[in-house]
């Protein structure tokens, strides 16, 4: 057996969930959209257009100035990004648990790194 192939078993047979769950939204999005590359949280920058995959692990409805925003945090196993909406209250479709692709600038005006009012896509559950 071809020393490639026994490692890649041995890594999809040691995974967490998560981590697969992470791996086959990576494979569906590089089937879906060929030649975007996705980047791993911990490895933006601050200013950059980044494609992120991740899970959604909490989501919350912050007052930012007179209007609502819709704040999520992703994980994709490397690092953690939150995404703000805002204006919105609610995104049918965004809920803990949820895997999605977000397209957007990176900020890191606060402690975190934050993608404001990005493009997204909802993978499949």
């Amino acid at each position: 057996m071809d020393a490639s192939v026994l490692t890649r078993t041995l890594r999809r047979l040691t995974e967490s969930g998560s981590e697969r769950a992470l791996r086959e939204s990576r494979i569906d999005h590089e089937r879906r959209h060929p030649g975007e590359e996705l980047t791993p949280i911990d490895k933006c920058c601050p200013g950059q257009q980044v494609t992120v995959t991740g899970t959604i692990s909490k989501v919350e409805v912050r007052p930012e100035g007179s209007a609502p925003a819709l704040e999520v945090s992703i994980n994709d196993g490397s690092g953690r990004l939150f995404v703000v909406w805002l204006g919105r209250r609610r995104i049918p479709g965004v809920y803990e648990g949820r895997r999605l692709v977000v397209h957007g600038r990176l900020n890191c005006v606060t402690d975190h790194p934050t993608v404001y009012n990005p493009r997204y896509e909802l993978l499949p559950e």
